[in-house]
């Protein structure tokens, strides 16, 4: 199966599931759009910075970690140029979503994959095109397999 990660549902599955993701995410395929991870390390910094509700280090750490997620292709990173731009821009238009959210839309339907996100607006809006769930669900979904027998 595979799992378009958004922003919302990247950085709090790195989060939580840290370096285990490696082991959990194994037999997945676990994609996201490059700007996703830049989304992800912009609020680490924020959460670090500006919020202060984690520490500099836990947010290098987690940041750390993404990178090593993405180097490793345990989660790939979709580059956006292979985007189709027309085809986001009318999807954007025409359900009123930036076309940074719709973007996320328009890869999972031409990858096959279904969409991870907190964002309600846009899980509500993409549930017209392509599956969605919630990063806990994908979150259980990986534990369960990870403790199944091989």
């Amino acid at each position: 199966m595979k799992y378009l990660l958004d922003a919302s549902a990247l950085l709090p599955l790195v989060t939580r599931c840290g370096r285990q993701l490696i082991v959990k995410a194994s037999h997945e395929n676990l994609v996201t759009i490059d700007l996703a991870l830049y989304e992800a390390c912009n609020s680490l910094w924020k959460l670090a910075t500006l919020l202060k509700s984690i520490s500099l280090e836990d947010a290098i750490d987690v940041a750390t970690t993404l990178k090593d997620l993405a180097t490793k292709n345990i989660i790939q990173p979709i580059n956006f140029t292979k985007l189709d731009f027309s085809e986001t821009l009318k999807k954007a238009h025409k359900e009123l979503l930036t076309f940074y959210d719709a973007s996320y839309i328009t890869i999972a339907e031409r990858t096959e994959a279904i969409l991870v996100t907190e964002d309600e607006k846009l899980r509500k809006t993409a549930s017209k095109f392509v599956k969605t769930i919630t990063y806990r669900d994908l979150e259980s979904m990986l534990t369960q397999s990870s403790q199944s027998p091989q």
